[in-house]
């Protein structure tokens, strides 16, 4: 493992970093526990439930799996070729918006209507937002499923312990800090659904507007601050 410069981690990318795991939590708790047991952020787990369903026959089970599956993939094929034509390289932000969108139509549509139209959809948003993100203070991570994130913690750690490098250190508690707001993301996912059901979702749009707003009064804060500082 390559020998880590010292980074001054930036509070804004981490924020949003955070935010994101803990809205791909979220969104996958509640595509499992309310639309059909299927993952929009984690895709190895529906790799495993689509080789399951195959093997027991179960058409209904592959469908499901293969349509989000592929919907997954065709988001992040589709934001690799325009991602520079849609000004998502300046501002990955705008990623976020049909997630956004797409959430709060979802929270209004009945259970009764079939999960073909409902999860590959969010799968699609899903894989633009992943596309988009990919690192916080120049440390690749993933904000979508944790495998690779808890490779990394573990990695960081043991490379902190074998070479005492302090770099190591920051980044392995960078990637716990990620693991735990996945994880806060599906604990509070799952107990909305408790009361909520199917309008849980609409907590996706309520959060992004949220957090946009905290965002952009933090930019102002610092503007102002500049402004009195240079008077």
């Amino acid at each position: 493992m390559r020998l880590l410069p010292m980074r001054k981690i930036s509070r804004h990318s981490k924020r949003l970093a955070l935010f994101l795991t803990f809205c791909a939590g979220y969104v996958d708790a509640y595509t499992f526990i309310v639309r059909g047991n299927t993952l929009v952020a984690g895709q190895t787990g529906n790799v495993v439930f689509l080789s399951v369903g195959l093997v027991q026959q179960n058409v209904t089970e592959v469908k499901e799996k293969v349509l989000t599956l592929l919907s997954f993939m065709l988001g992040v094929f589709l934001l690799t070729i325009y991602k520079e034509k849609l000004k998502i390289v300046k501002k990955p932000i705008l990623s976020l918006v049909p997630l956004a969108l797409l959430s709060l139509v979802i929270g209004f549509v009945p259970l009764t209507v079939d999960n073909h139209f409902i999860v590959p959809p969010l799968a699609f948003c899903m894989g633009l937002v992943t596309t988009a993100f990919g690192e916080v203070s120049g440390i690749a991570y993933n904000n979508a499923f944790m495998t690779g994130n808890i490779k990394r913690t573990m990695l960081a750690f043991g490379e902190y312990i074998r070479t005492k490098h302090t770099a190591f250190l920051m980044e392995g508690l960078i990637f716990v800090s990620l693991l735990v707001s996945f994880i806060l993301g599906v604990v509070f996912s799952a107990y909305l659904t408790i009361v909520f059901n199917e309008k849980t979702i609409l907590g996706i749009p309520i959060m992004m507007s949220i957090f946009y707003l905290s965002m952009v009064l933090s930019d102002l804060r610092k503007k102002s601050t500049k402004t009195l500082n240079f008077e």
